[in-house]
């Protein structure tokens, strides 16, 4: 099941989101995030939308690439049971969305080959207008 959280953030500021999940191997939702996968967002006027937000990185081996949107810790996660995964949103992309309001995102997962795609994270972002530019 796809873990839901509704993000406010402030236009024309850096913000950052970490998401952290147990690692249990019971089922698909709780397994590791596979070997040179990607992390993507999307977020978008309404389902079907403008887009108004794009992120992604891809992986390298265990440890997903450190870059100015997506950091992950799947390989210190083993010892902990718990894999932690952050999303950053720099302050360019952030004003680059023209209107404060109300869209709707997810972050997926998604195998190298693209034969396996997990919704990782959805929800509602709230984007609060800049006053000082």
């Amino acid at each position: 099941m796809t873990a839901r959280y509704d993000w406010t953030i402030n236009q024309g500021e850096t913000t950052t989101l970490v998401y952290s999940r147990s690692r249990d191997g019971g089922s698909a939702g709780d397994a590791a995030f596979p070997q040179n996968s990607t992390f993507r967002m999307k977020a978008k006027t309404k389902h079907g939308g403008t887009e108004v937000l794009s992120l992604t990185v891809n992986s390298i081996d265990d440890v997903h690439t450190n870059s100015d949107e997506f950091e992950s810790n799947t390989a210190s996660a083993t010892a902990t049971d718990r894999e932690t995964f952050t999303v950053k949103v720099s302050a360019a992309k952030s004003a680059l969305i023209d209107a404060p309001g109300k869209y709707v995102y997810d972050i997926e997962n998604v195998t190298s080959d693209g034969l396996i795609v997990e919704r990782v994270l959805e929800g509602t972002l709230i984007v609060t207008p800049e006053v000082t530019t």
